[in-house]
């Protein structure tokens, strides 16, 4: 009896339990844990100033990511594990091609030269990129997520040390959305319309955070009630509780940004989350992943039917927005079929969208400030130099975590759910901007390190 005793208070003590096993059944102490939370927090004060969304503003964050990176290389214990890292070379190989072809465009020694605007301007020898500016800007910026996505491998290689990482960010995130909501209900925020906007300027920006959290709370739940199975019923609640609040908290805050491809980003990621924990399930471990879901599913639809009426109003309204979007797609991938190699440059959006304004599509192209469609903006700016070593990059990023996701003895789940927050910010960015906003990118950056790292550390 004492030793049933001893593990149950030693589970509870927790808000989500961390793996067992290798490199998972250590304790993490409070002042580790804390450390943890850090690079999190920050990312979340930074969703609430507006997302580091303007240039001084995006500098100052990417200096306090290379701080946080430093400090964390400096620190013995933080450099646990960073040499057990692979694949290491094609990673940064792939990195260093996107940063080489946004330096290239800043000089006019490119096939094709000059872009012909600086002739026209009478300025020589000119550049590639239109805006060297704000081409310089987003090299640095690029340079801070690579700063923050080592610090996610940093905290990520140990199992112990990854699965508390999550848990900062899942508890952070519940205090962030309890301040999002507050904002929302009191209109204190600064973003008008009735919509959710969770200190972004956009409330679709803060759909691409709260869907992953969504997702991230859902895989919590799940690792939780598989991890309770066999207990009584008041102490399986008991342990699923803080899991279940955090994620209706969450999926709350989602369904209030009224965003639709939010809502459908989501739902696509926590399905397949569902399906992969199912299939991959053993005997009786399947039926609290399948009540779990079907909990979850039906709690959803209540929500949904229950009284987000501004959400209703804007289905309503689909076909006229979708038109919109056909008019700015078709006129920027007009723009990148006219530089298909190396785009308009890193940052050079506004001033490319002003220069293809016509009398049929002004009304819908002068307000915008992105594409609307994170793989169009990107082929647009840096070309197809540019852009297929970025996105062959996040594809071996989520391969490696795949692969790997199969391959642990523990932790399956939070890699999965991981994996799945992922999914989230790729689908919505189809329609949406959420990674040109400076903190999504660098959250998300953040995640895709630990997911990389999870559990790799020999330590």
């Amino acid at each position: 009896m004492p030793e049933p005793v001893r593990r149950r208070r030693s589970s509870s003590s927790k808000a989500f339990a961390a793996p067992s096993g290798a490199g998972g059944s250590r304790k993490v102490d409070l002042r580790t844990r804390v450390v943890l939370g850090v690079v999190p927090g920050l990312l979340y004060l930074a969703h609430l100033t507006f997302g580091a969304n303007q240039p001084v503003a995006a500098l100052w964050f990417t200096a306090l990511l290379a701080l946080a990176l430093c400090i964390g290389l400096i620190m013995p214990q933080g450099r646990i594990g960073l040499f057990d890292l692979r694949p290491v070379i094609a990673p940064a190989v792939l990195f260093a091609a996107v940063i080489g072809a946004a330096l290239w465009s800043l000089t006019p020694w490119t096939p094709g030269g000059a872009h012909p605007i600086w002739a026209w301007a009478g300025v020589s020898p000119g550049s590639t990129t239109i805006n060297p500016s704000a081409t310089v800007l987003e090299i640095v910026k690029l340079v801070g997520l690579a700063c923050v996505f080592v610090v996610g491998c940093l905290q990520g290689a140990r199992r112990d040390r990854a699965a508390s990482t999550v848990d900062a960010v899942l508890i952070l995130g519940a205090g962030y959305a309890a301040i999002a909501l507050l904002m929302f209900l009191t209109r204190t925020q600064i973003m008008s319309g009735g919509r959710l906007s969770g200190g972004f300027l956009s409330a679709n920006s803060a759909a691409t955070v709260f869907g992953m959290l969504t997702v991230l709370g859902l895989a919590a739940l799940l690792r939780r009630w598989r991890q309770s199975t066999g207990l009584g019923l008041a102490d399986q609640m008991s342990r699923v509780a803080t899991p279940l609040a955090c994620l209706l908290l969450y999926a709350a805050c989602l369904l209030l940004t009224a965003s639709r491809m939010g809502v459908v980003a989501t739902v696509i990621p926590a399905a397949l989350l569902l399906l992969w924990e199912t299939v991959d399930g053993r005997g009786g471990q399947r039926r609290p992943v399948l009540i779990g879901g079907l909990v979850l599913l039906a709690v959803g639809g209540v929500l949904m039917l229950g009284g987000n009426n501004l959400l209703w109003e804007r289905l309503d309204r689909i076909d006229a927005d979708a038109l919109t979007r056909t008019t700015i797609f078709a006129a920027h991938w007009n723009a990148f079929l006219d530089s298909p190699l190396f785009g308009y440059g890193l940052g050079s959006f506004g001033d490319l969208n002003s220069q293809i304004m016509t009398r049929e599509n002004y009304g819908d192209l002068w307000l915008i400030r992105a594409a609307h469609n994170v793989y169009l903006q990107w082929l647009e700016e840096a070309g197809l130099i540019g852009a297929v070593p970025m996105f062959a990059l996040v594809g071996l990023l989520l391969g490696v975590a795949v692969w790997r996701s199969g391959q642990l003895r523990s932790g399956k789940t939070v890699v999965r759910g991981l994996i799945a927050a992922s999914l989230v910010v790729l689908i919505h960015g189809t329609t949406d901007f959420g990674l040109q906003v400076p903190s999504i990118a660098a959250f998300w950056t953040f995640l895709l390190g630990i997911q990389y790292a999870y559990g790799q550390s020999r330590a």
